[in-house]
């Protein structure tokens, strides 16, 4: 299947309001048909050999130019002939300068002085004349890539401001179902904590990549809704207004795999057009353009996926974010060493009971040694209590069993001393 092809096909995905900021890749395509027939026109009337015979069967010819987008003679190239025209050099190349905007098309056959302009010079004893030409068609057709960029920057923009206030607006709402005194709360919670596992847009597989492609961000979090619903999650939920919650959190990440889709098309077609454009006009603008027109797919999706963490996700506190060091389990009765770590009180005495004294996370020298009750972090304790009461009970247990095991062993070892030694 062609680009062309591929890329209407791909745009049915987004919402049809979404379509007309897509770079129209076919109407480029057939603007680069009219700089090839004008260049065709001027090298004839200026008597040249045609550079471009091939380049509409899609081969490189011989003849190439440079640009440089960085002047104000954009895409130039430069070539050179005898003034006779009789013995030409094996490159012929020619000089493109981009007009202001507003400048009216000229045809080939109605050129004036101002667009072809010769300049004579000597090159080891040899007149040679260097030809600029000034070309309507190249020119229209790069105005019209950037004015499909341009535009689509505006809609990102102005989606950007209307998407962020849309999760402000559910954030606030989600505050008020995810109070630890709603019987909604703990659902929420295991909601945020598979959404989180699921690794919906931050890659972690080590390739650099900062987010998902739009297909993998979207599959992930297909798989996502489908284990929610898999789980019954969703019909845990009593209060009616955390149904409607659940529905506009889909929906914003449903839109967040649109936007980077529709950035990852445009890319790719500005890309492809670029390609393309060198191919059949041997223009080099390849090298030249990502500096005037650059791309970034994932900074503007990297900052809505944070906001979208801070303003939802951490709405509901998280038992790995006060998980013990040591023991791996939630820190309760914590104490914060002077370093600002904290750990189980618990942990703390075993590890000094080891001698290790030093912190066993920085390593902050006596850390643990010089810790004592007042270390305990009681803003913290109340917090613990509050939002993860089944595990602070079931961490309460474990304590507890573990120190009357302790006790036990030590009337045990005690006993076994008190009987009389028997020598055999």
């Amino acid at each position: 299947m062609k680009f062309g092809e591929t890329i209407e096909t791909s745009a049915k995905e987004l919402p049809e309001e979404w379509q007309p900021y897509l770079i129209q890749y076919n109407s480029l395509k057939k603007n680069i048909k009219g700089i090839v027939e004008e260049l065709q026109d001027t090298f004839r009337t200026l008597n040249l050999p045609l550079p471009l015979g091939e380049a509409d069967s899609g081969e490189q010819g011989e003849h190439g130019v440079s640009s440089n987008n960085g002047s104000a003679d954009a895409y130039k190239g430069l070539g050179t002939m005898t003034a006779a025209g009789t013995q030409l050099p094996e490159v012929v190349a020619y000089n493109i300068e981009r007009h202001d905007v507003c400048a009216p098309y000229t045809p080939p056959n109605a050129r004036t002085e101002d667009d072809v302009l010769l300049e004579s010079r000597f090159v080891e004893g040899a007149e040679e004349t260097q030809v600029t030409v000034r070309l309507q068609s190249d020119r229209m057709f790069f105005v019209q890539l950037i004015n499909y960029i341009e535009r689509t920057r505006t809609f990102e923009q102005a989606y950007t401001q209307q998407y962020t206030s849309n999760v402000s607006s559910l954030g606030s709402e989600m505050t008020f179902v995810t109070s630890p005194f709603k019987h909604d709360f703990q659902v929420w919670r295991e909601i945020f904590r598979l959404y989180m596992d699921a690794d919906v847009w931050s890659h972690t597989e080590g390739d650099l990549r900062p987010t998902n492609t739009a297909r993998e961000g979207q599959d992930r979090f297909s798989k996502f809704t489908q284990h929610i619903e898999a789980t019954g999650l969703t019909g845990q939920l009593r209060d009616p207004l955390s149904a409607k919650l659940l529905v506009s959190f889909y929906k914003l990440n449903s839109e967040l795999t649109y936007l980077k889709l529709l950035q990852e098309m445009n890319e790719l077609a500005t890309r492809k057009i670029i390609k393309k454009h060198d191919k059949r006009t041997h223009l080099i603008a390849k090298t030249q353009f990502p500096q005037l027109v650059s791309f970034d797919t994932t900074a503007l999706t990297r900052a809505l996926i944070c906001t979208v963490y801070t303003e939802l996700v951490g709405v509901v506190p998280q038992i790995n974010d006060y998980m013990c060091p040591m023991c791996l389990n939630i820190a309760w009765r914590p104490l914060r060493l002077e370093c600002s770590h904290f750990f189980c009180s618990r942990c703390v005495v075993k590890a000094s009971r080891s001698r290790m004294f030093n912190c066993p996370v920085c390593r902050s020298k006596d850390a643990i040694y010089k810790a004592g009750v007042s270390n305990i972090d009681q803003a913290l304790l109340n917090f613990l209590k509050l939002y993860f009461p089944k595990e602070v009970r079931e961490k309460q247990r474990e304590i507890q069993q573990e120190i009357t095991d302790e006790e036990t062993g030590v009337l045990t070892s005690m006993q076994s001393r008190s009987k009389p030694c028997i020598i055999m």
